[in-house]
């Protein structure tokens, strides 16, 4: 296609390439020419404008478009379709990384596209996920994927998720957990049911890493103490706290490599150094929040709220929201869907994490246990045993 700077020199045109980087017209003056109207000016844009028409089988009527006779081409583009989302795309896997034949870098984050699976999804195995282009983002497929099933693929920036829209990959929710090692992780979308106890980073398989102890040693500090940690994308998330300097931090682990933790870097508002108000960190996968407004305040139900970025391993502050003032906080909080569920006490309170407005909800005399989200579903368990809870 031409624009206006491709006119041969001496043709009068705008001259500001920062203001207009393909040039743009000028108006005729008393002592200037301005741009004339040629072909190679409006040409392109006439025909790219008429084969929109006939893509769309709208065919010109020879009228002049108005409010009487109508806007033929308003009509196409309500008709115009593209190749990016229209169509069915193919989801390739060479070695550990799916790929998409699409640019990702021209896509606005969260793209939607439908695509066909090549080959089956391991749910064991840890995935990227690439485009065209040079960008590379983590991959996870919250139900596991066949060869051949179609999937609805969110292409973000901090995670592409697929999820298959096919009753090949359909499976129940299990109604029962078995949780025989104690505390399960309060948020958790991998595939193993993780337990923390004591700094210790647990599973069933059996294994056991001493994530304490590994944070201590990278941070040269053998007083750190971890009070929480969470499972969001193949990474395990810990909320430090340092007892001398009385400062928290948030540190994480790769699932493929639980020797080697990481500092996560927080933009915007951030923890204070010299001061414990015992903040409580919560998630429900795509948001994290962080009770005491970060730690920067005396209010329990005034919560920071992060967005993660899983590639550069960082947080960026994205507001904030104050709960109803009675919210008493724990570590036995769940999120899901914006809303927020605790159980304190025998009593079951939801928070509306948009409004801040407080739910109260059923009272479990002489039960004490505890709430955790696992692949998106809220689970009880006060023993070796978690039950399915439909929270709403």
């Amino acid at each position: 296609m031409r624009t206006v700077k491709h006119l041969p020199n001496g043709i009068e045109r705008e001259t500001d390439l920062v203001k207009f980087p393909d040039s743009t017209v000028v108006n005729e003056t008393e002592n200037n020419e301005g741009t004339p109207v040629v072909r190679e000016i409006y040409g392109d844009v006439l025909t790219n404008l008429y084969k929109i028409l006939r893509l769309t089988k709208e065919t010109a009527n020879g009228f002049e478009d108005n409010e009487v006779n109508g806007y033929q081409l308003v009509n196409a583009l309500r008709k115009f379709t593209n190749e990016l989302n229209d169509i069915e795309q193919q989801l390739n896997l060479t070695g550990t990384q799916f790929s998409i034949n699409i640019d990702l870098s021209i896509l606005p984050n969260k793209y939607v596209c439908f695509a066909r699976a090549v080959e089956t999804y391991v749910s064991s195995t840890v995935y990227t996920f690439k485009g065209t282009n040079s960008d590379v983002f983590p991959f996870s497929a919250p139900v596991p994927f066949k060869s051949g099933d179609v999937v609805l693929v969110i292409i973000d920036t901090s995670g592409v998720r697929a999820y298959s829209i096919v009753p090949s990959a359909a499976v129940s929710i299990p109604k029962e957990i078995y949780t025989p090692l104690g505390l399960p992780v309060a948020f958790n979308n991998s595939d193993k049911i993780w337990y923390q106890e004591e700094g210790y980073f647990l599973s069933d398989q059996p294994e056991s890493h001493d994530l304490q102890a590994a944070i201590r040693f990278a941070a040269s500090d053998g007083t750190l103490l971890v009070y929480e940690m969470l499972v969001v994308n193949s990474f395990v998330y810990c909320l430090v706290f340092a007892p001398n300097t009385l400062a928290y931090s948030i540190h994480r682990f790769s699932l493929t490599d639980l020797s080697s933790p990481s500092l996560v870097n927080i933009t915007g508002e951030s923890f204070p150094i010299g001061v414990d108000r015992r903040p409580n960190i919560y998630t429900d996968g795509e948001t994290l929040y962080i009770t005491n407004q970060t730690g920067n305040s005396d209010s329990d139900f005034v919560l920071s709220k992060y967005t993660f970025d899983h590639i550069l391993g960082t947080l960026t502050a994205v507001g904030s929201i104050s709960l109803d003032s009675s919210f008493a906080k724990s570590t036995n909080c769940v999120v899901k869907n914006n809303l927020l569920f605790e159980l304190i006490n025998g009593q079951l309170n939801k928070y509306d994490l948009g409004t801040g407005v407080k739910t109260p909800g059923s009272f479990f005399a002489g039960n004490v246990g505890l709430l955790f989200n696992y692949k998106n579903n809220f689970y009880y368990t006060n023993g070796e045993v978690g039950k399915l809870w439909n929270l709403n």
